[in-house]
């Protein structure tokens, strides 16, 4: 694919930079979740993705990715940035491409308006990595499904309002075993619990799901009877594309505040830049952060082409998550004592970055994915 920008795509991240600015980036300090989400939603920033039709903007994956990228790089905050993805990436998305057309009628509209806000329910304490190790499970009965068990981790919890759930619906090991259910807030046997405070992503609101025969219709299965591995597939694409764009906004960010202190602070008598250690490292964050940049807009252009590269994908979201921390590192060293302080740009940006290692699947996760995919397609 071509990077350079087109004309459309020019002014889509030029609006995006002025909404952040004007919008995303609290005077007082303090990120106000509920107020930049109406925000979001007065300026058509909730469905990106979603069709026209439904009051979306229709937007493909690559330029969804522009947004994010341009709102993290002129200085939004990543964990709300990272909620706001999670609803449209990880669960609106399905939706759209593989909800019913019952499915699609009844939700996509109050999601892409930003009425409607959505997580998807996957984790449990003995199915992180090993996601289809789940035991939520959904038993038949006249009147649909009840889902019992309990999700840990969930982005959006505390302020979802539909949840992606999946369950295991059959005796069949593995993916084959796994339903998707959509799960109303409301739903009698759900309840919410507020996850503990994180050291990163502090904005990301994250919590526990508990489900004790939650009693949903079989109209609400997304992806059809043991169609929940395809709902998860589709879902993870999106989600390691679209979301670790926010990483790589926060990496420009993070390379121009360094590349400003670096030409301004002066030691032995000349401007730190000049120092070989310094310039060197400055020279390695920018190559990690145009590598990281190619391999991802690269694996996301594959998804829109309707070609998806699942090795592509896991590889781009590793290599995306370690180049931000290796230069997260980087820029403590810059900053020197300054830059250990709590609230340091590269301290903060450096505890938003750490958590992109492990979400999503862990890095260790998306090489062994990659590997096995790349010896299957060599067979």
């Amino acid at each position: 694919m071509s990077f350079k920008l087109t004309a459309d795509q020019k002014a889509l991240v030029a609006e995006a930079q002025s909404f952040a600015r004007d919008k995303l980036i609290p005077t007082s300090g303090s990120v106000d979740f509920h107020e930049m989400w109406r925000a979001c939603v007065e300026s058509r920033y909730t469905g990106l993705p979603l069709s026209k039709s439904v009051g979306g903007r229709g937007l493909s994956l690559s330029d969804c990715m522009l947004v994010f990228e341009s709102m993290a790089a002129t200085g939004a905050d990543p964990g709300f940035l990272f909620s706001l993805g999670v609803h449209q990436f990880a669960f609106a998305i399905s939706v759209a491409s593989i909800g019913s057309e019952d499915q699609r009628a009844q939700w996509l509209t109050p999601m892409a308006e930003g009425s409607c806000i959505g997580a998807l329910a996957v984790s449990e304490s003995e199915a992180g990595s090993d996601t289809f190790a789940m035991k939520t499970r959904a038993v038949e009965n006249a009147d649909g499904f009840a889902i019992t068990g309990e999700k840990i981790w969930i982005s959006n919890a505390p302020v979802a309002d539909l949840f992606a759930i999946l369950a295991r619906t059959g005796e069949v090991p593995g993916v084959f075993g796994i339903s998707c259910f959509v799960v109303p807030r409301a739903t009698a046997g759900l309840t919410i619990e507020r996850g503990p405070s994180k050291a990163g992503l502090k904005n990301a609101p994250w919590g526990s799901v508990q489900l004790d025969r939650a009693e949903v219709s079989e109209k609400n299965i997304l992806g059809g009877y043991g169609g929940g591995g395809a709902v998860f597939q589709n879902s993870m694409r999106w989600e390691r594309c679209g979301l670790y764009a926010i990483a790589l906004g926060a990496m420009r960010k993070n390379f121009g505040d360094c590349l400003t202190h670096a030409r301004n602070r002066h030691q032995f008598g000349e401007p730190l830049i000049e120092n070989d250690v310094v310039a060197k490292s400055i020279a390695l964050m920018k190559t990690r952060m145009e590598a990281a940049r190619l391999l991802l807009y690269d694996a996301a252009a594959a998804v829109d082409d309707g070609q998806p590269d699942d090795a592509a994908v896991s590889l781009a979201k590793a290599f995306v998550s370690e180049s931000a921390v290796a230069n997260g590192l980087a820029a403590q060293e810059i900053f020197g004592a300054s830059g250990l302080l709590e609230q340091s740009s590269s301290t903060a940006f450096l505890n938003d970055m750490l958590p992109f290692r492990v979400l999503s699947g862990a890095t260790d996760l998306q090489y062994k994915i990659a590997t096995r995919l790349m010896s299957r397609s060599h067979e």
